[in-house]
C-alpha cells in the first residue's frame, strides 16, 4: 500500500509544479495571442516547464511528469484560435448545402490544429522540464573539497 500512496502524492506533488509553471506561462501565451490576433508564441511555456521541472526534481527527484502537464495548461490560449476560428464560419453564404460541407471541413480543421497546437505546447513543456530537471541536477552537484581554488 505504500507504493500507491506514495505514486498518489507524487502524482499530487507534480500537479502542483505543472499548475505552478502553467500558469506562470499562461498570461504570456494569451497576450501574445491577443496583440497578434493569429499567433500563439508558446516561449512562455519553455520557460514554465523550466520552472516546473526544476522545482520537481528537487523536491520529487523527477521532473518526467511535469512537461506535458504546463504544456497543457499554458497553451490553453490556443481555445481563443478554434473559437475565433469558428466565429469566422458565421460569414459563411451561400446554398445551404454549401454552408453544411464548410462548417464540416472547418470543425475538422478546427480539430486538427487543436490536436497539433496542444501537442506542440505539450513538447515544448517537456523540453522546459528537462531542461529544469538538469538545472536542479546541476546546481545540487557538490565539488570535491578543494577543487574550487
Amino acid at each position: 500500500m505504500t507504493q500507491v500512496n506514495s505514486l498518489s502524492e507524487r502524482l499530487d506533488e507534480a500537479w502542483q509544479y505543472a499548475l505552478l509553471g502553467g500558469l506562470a506561462s499562461l498570461p504570456f501565451t494569451a497576450t501574445s495571442y491577443w496583440q497578434t490576433g493569429s499567433k500563439i508564441s508558446l516561449g512562455a511555456v519553455f520557460f514554465g516547464g523550466i520552472l516546473a521541472g526544476f522545482l520537481a526534481k528537487r523536491k520529487t527527484g523527477t521532473s518526467s511528469d511535469v512537461g506535458v502537464r504546463v504544456g497543457i495548461i499554458g497553451g490553453l490560449p490556443a481555445v481563443w484560435l478554434i473559437v475565433d476560428l469558428l466565429a469566422a464560419s458565421g460569414g459563411l453564404d451561400g446554398p445551404l448545402w454549401f454552408i453544411a460541407i464548410g462548417l464540416i471541413f472547418l470543425i475538422g480543421f478546427a480539430a486538427v490544429v487543436t490536436v497539433f497546437a496542444f501537442g506542440l505546447a505539450a513538447l515544448i513543456g517537456t523540453a522546459g522540464a528537462r531542461v529544469g530537471g538538469w538545472l536542479a541536477d546541476f546546481g545540487s552537484r557538490r565539488r570535491p573539497p578543494g577543487a574550487g581554488s
